[in-house]
Protein backbone atom coordinates (compact mmCIF):
# COMPACT_ATOMS: atom_id res chain seq x y z
CA UNK A 1 0.00 0.00 0.00
CA UNK A 2 1.37 3.39 -1.00
CA UNK A 3 1.36 5.99 1.79
CA UNK A 4 0.47 9.55 0.76
CA UNK A 5 1.09 12.61 2.93
CA UNK A 6 -2.11 14.69 3.04
CA UNK A 7 -0.43 17.68 4.68
CA UNK A 8 -1.82 20.94 3.34
CA UNK A 9 0.51 23.32 1.50
CA UNK A 10 1.60 26.39 3.43
CA UNK A 11 -0.60 29.41 2.83
CA UNK A 12 0.90 32.64 1.62
CA UNK A 13 0.68 35.65 3.90
CA UNK A 14 -2.09 37.04 1.67
CA UNK A 15 -4.07 33.78 1.88
CA UNK A 16 -3.70 33.72 5.66
CA UNK A 17 -5.02 37.29 5.90
CA UNK A 18 -8.14 36.25 3.96
CA UNK A 19 -9.01 33.34 6.27
CA UNK A 20 -11.67 33.72 8.94
CA UNK A 21 -9.23 33.00 11.79
CA UNK A 22 -5.89 34.55 10.78
CA UNK A 23 -4.58 34.55 14.36
CA UNK A 24 -4.90 30.77 14.75
CA UNK A 25 -2.11 28.47 13.72
CA UNK A 26 -2.59 27.16 10.19
CA UNK A 27 -4.01 23.63 10.04
CA UNK A 28 -1.41 21.20 8.80
CA UNK A 29 -3.83 18.54 7.55
CA UNK A 30 -7.38 18.76 6.17
CA UNK A 31 -10.43 18.65 8.42
CA UNK A 32 -11.66 15.12 8.98
CA UNK A 33 -8.27 13.43 8.67
CA UNK A 34 -7.86 13.05 12.42
CA UNK A 35 -9.00 9.83 14.06
CA UNK A 36 -10.25 10.03 17.64
CA UNK A 37 -10.57 7.00 19.90
CA UNK A 38 -12.68 7.24 23.04
CA UNK A 39 -12.54 4.79 25.97
CA UNK A 40 -14.78 2.23 24.26
CA UNK A 41 -12.45 2.04 21.25
CA UNK A 42 -9.28 2.15 23.36
CA UNK A 43 -10.58 -0.87 25.30
CA UNK A 44 -10.81 -2.71 21.95
CA UNK A 45 -7.33 -1.49 20.91
CA UNK A 46 -5.40 -1.83 24.21
CA UNK A 47 -2.02 -1.11 22.59
CA UNK A 48 -3.12 2.55 22.43
CA UNK A 49 -2.86 2.76 26.23
CA UNK A 50 0.89 2.15 25.96
CA UNK A 51 1.56 4.87 23.35
CA UNK A 52 2.85 8.36 24.01
CA UNK A 53 2.31 11.75 22.34
CA UNK A 54 4.17 12.18 19.04
CA UNK A 55 4.74 8.42 18.70
CA UNK A 56 4.26 7.26 15.11
CA UNK A 57 1.72 4.53 14.42
CA UNK A 58 0.63 2.45 11.46
CA UNK A 59 -3.12 2.49 10.90
CA UNK A 60 -4.92 0.05 8.65
CA UNK A 61 -8.62 -0.22 8.18
CA UNK A 62 -11.60 -1.34 6.23
CA UNK A 63 -14.16 1.25 5.25
CA UNK A 64 -17.16 1.62 3.02
CA UNK A 65 -17.66 4.42 0.52
CA UNK A 66 -20.86 6.12 1.61
CA UNK A 67 -21.00 9.14 -0.69
CA UNK A 68 -19.48 10.06 -4.06
CA UNK A 69 -19.99 13.56 -5.40
CA UNK A 70 -18.55 15.29 -8.43
CA UNK A 71 -18.88 18.93 -9.30
CA UNK A 72 -17.75 20.45 -12.57
CA UNK A 73 -16.08 23.83 -12.24
CA UNK A 74 -15.74 26.56 -14.82
CA UNK A 75 -13.23 25.44 -17.42
CA UNK A 76 -14.28 21.78 -17.19
CA UNK A 77 -12.19 20.88 -14.16
CA UNK A 78 -13.91 18.35 -11.91
CA UNK A 79 -13.90 18.50 -8.13
CA UNK A 80 -14.53 15.32 -6.14
CA UNK A 81 -15.77 14.55 -2.66
CA UNK A 82 -15.72 10.93 -1.55
CA UNK A 83 -16.72 9.93 1.96
CA UNK A 84 -15.52 6.70 3.55
CA UNK A 85 -17.11 5.35 6.74
CA UNK A 86 -14.39 3.48 8.61
CA UNK A 87 -15.84 0.21 9.92
CA UNK A 88 -12.82 -1.72 11.19
CA UNK A 89 -9.40 -0.47 12.19
CA UNK A 90 -6.09 -1.79 13.45
CA UNK A 91 -3.18 0.15 14.92
CA UNK A 92 0.38 -0.77 15.79
CA UNK A 93 3.37 1.23 16.91
CA UNK A 94 5.86 2.04 14.19
CA UNK A 95 9.24 0.52 14.93
CA UNK A 96 8.13 -0.96 18.25
CA UNK A 97 6.86 -4.42 18.97
CA UNK A 98 3.23 -4.46 19.96
CA UNK A 99 1.05 -7.11 21.52
CA UNK A 100 -0.41 -8.03 18.16
CA UNK A 101 0.85 -7.21 14.70
CA UNK A 102 -1.42 -5.70 12.10
CA UNK A 103 -1.02 -8.80 9.94
CA UNK A 104 -1.98 -11.00 12.89
CA UNK A 105 -5.08 -8.91 13.59
CA UNK A 106 -6.16 -9.05 9.95
CA UNK A 107 -5.55 -12.82 9.80
CA UNK A 108 -7.61 -13.29 12.96
CA UNK A 109 -10.39 -11.14 11.52
CA UNK A 110 -10.44 -13.06 8.23
CA UNK A 111 -10.44 -16.42 10.02
CA UNK A 112 -13.29 -15.44 12.33
CA UNK A 113 -15.42 -13.98 9.54
CA UNK A 114 -14.77 -16.92 7.22
CA UNK A 115 -15.96 -19.30 9.90
CA UNK A 116 -19.01 -17.13 10.64
CA UNK A 117 -17.76 -16.38 14.14
CA UNK A 118 -17.75 -13.03 15.90
CA UNK A 119 -14.41 -11.70 17.20
CA UNK A 120 -14.55 -12.19 20.97
CA UNK A 121 -11.61 -9.97 22.07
Amino acid sequence: MKMVDLKLPKQTKNEMELTAKPSMEQNRWPYGMQLRFESEQVDKLPQLKEMKNEEKVTVSGIGEITDVRTHELKGGKKQYTIEVQMQQIGIEGKGKSSRETMAGAMDRYKKNNTMGMKDED
